[in-house]
């Protein structure tokens, strides 16, 4: 079971919900290093301290999050940065 577990409904379907997620996941490449490959509507990543996958549907995402012991204490916070992004790109 994922450590932060978050669905967001969206209106973009499924093609334009994958480029936003896309542009997201881009944004986490550059400022943390995040590496992430897709596979299907899945796209999995792996970062410093997290690592994960975002489920992409035609009208939500679905985002687990698993984190290190390091980044438990910050559970709340990386929910709510997680929460913000998905609010501003999607």
């Amino acid at each position: 079971m994922a450590d932060i577990d978050i669905t967001h409904s969206h209106s973009l379907g499924l093609e334009d919900g994958r480029a936003a997620v896309g542009r997201v996941v881009q944004e986490l490449e550059q400022e943390l290093g995040v590496d992430a490959q897709w596979t299907g509507n899945t796209l999995q990543f792996d970062g410093q301290g997290a690592d994960g996958h975002i489920r992409v549907e035609a009208t939500s995402v679905h985002v687990a999050i698993n984190l290190s012991a390091f980044l438990q204490p910050m559970r709340g916070r990386v929910k709510t940065e997680a929460e913000a992004y998905l609010d501003r790109h999607l």
